[in-house]
């Protein structure tokens, strides 16, 4: 492909891809996030959805080194968001799992979220929404391989 057509690509990509999420983080800051930032509320859904998971594999999802995770999960946890479980047959293993409060905020974000999305995803058809997540994927996936191999 040459580059003129991939620079084009790009520029519809940035411009489809910063709207859609500046949209839902504006959609959830609104509905949801009294006292939450949109990168609190991404790591408390990880959270709420992957019970007992610790900070390490966290780091991992969100791309992010440990230190700049624990600083996001302290917050979380003097909200009262998160709380932190310590392994009884290794101490030095900490749990993270999201308290009725957590979950609480967690559920209403994922309902604004849903009522977002949705009234859009409806002007597409299955075949065409099935697409557009398996093209988004792969990207996802490319982009993960690539900044695996960096690390090496």
């Amino acid at each position: 492909m040459d580059g003129d057509k991939v620079k084009a690509f790009i520029h519809r990509y940035e411009e489809v891809y910063f709207f859609a999420a500046k949209r839902v983080t504006a959609i959830v800051t609104e509905k949801v996030l009294e006292d939450i930032t949109i990168e609190q509320y991404q790591i408390l859904r990880y959270i709420t959805m992957f019970p007992n998971c610790q900070a390490t594999m966290l780091a991992e999802m969100c791309g992010v080194n440990k230190s700049a995770i624990s600083a996001m999960i302290e917050r979380l946890v003097q909200k009262g968001f998160v709380e932190r479980m310590r392994d009884e047959k290794d101490r030095r293993n900490v749990f993270l799992e999201s308290t009725a409060k957590g979950r609480g905020v967690y559920e209403k974000g994922e309902q604004q979220i849903q009522k977002f999305v949705s009234s859009y995803l409806t002007e597409l058809s299955e075949e065409e929404i099935d697409t557009f997540l398996t093209v988004f994927e792969k990207i996802s996936a490319s982009m993960a391989m690539k900044e695996r191999g960096n690390e090496r």
